[in-house]
């Protein structure tokens, strides 16, 4: 009688890669997957914030803002925003585009907030809701019954050039 063949001695493969190192490769990943979804959670905000700032109806509410007599004489010169704006921007298949925003609006003297509401159809832009609410509650009406030629205007700077300007808004 003959003997079987010996059996094959076991050969120890090697450790993979991550058997090796997935004490910390794991962490890392983990690290890296949430810090990639944070990036781009960030970077959308922030490129969010910056359309709404720069939008056609926060441009003319800030320039609308800037050229009341009444809001310069209660907030003082300049008058700037500081936070990002809050509300929603919507564009329809037709290209109608609304535009409902608020915002804080900050002077030397006061504070308060911008609400802006814009409607865009065939390229024409109209502000049905455009006013401040300042810090004692007090309202600064920035609408006007024509919007395309409230747009060619300034009445702070009309009463510059007259020179009837009080004295805190002529600063």
């Amino acid at each position: 009688m003959t003997l079987p063949p010996p059996i094959p001695a076991h050969r120890q493969t090697p450790a993979g890669w991550w058997c090796r190192h997935w004490r910390w490769a794991m962490p890392l990943t983990v690290v890296l997957v949430l810090g990639g979804a944070g990036g781009v959670v960030t970077w959308s905000v922030l490129r969010w914030s910056e359309a709404a700032r720069e939008s056609p109806p926060m441009r003319e509410a800030l320039r609308r803002a800037g050229c009341s007599i009444e809001l310069v004489e209660a907030f003082g010169e300049p008058l700037h925003i500081e936070s990002m704006p809050l509300g929603s921007m919507q564009t329809a298949i037709n290209g109608q585009r609304d535009v409902g925003l608020t915002v804080a609006l900050e002077g030397p003297h006061a504070h308060g907030r911008l609400f802006v509401k814009g409607t865009r159809s065939d390229d024409v832009w109209d502000y049905p809701v455009m006013y401040v609410l300042g810090e004692n509650k007090q309202t600064f009406d920035l609408t006007a019954l024509d919007d395309d030629e409230a747009a060619q205007e300034c009445e702070l700077q009309a009463c510059r050039e007259r020179g009837e300007c009080p004295l805190t808004a002529a600063l």
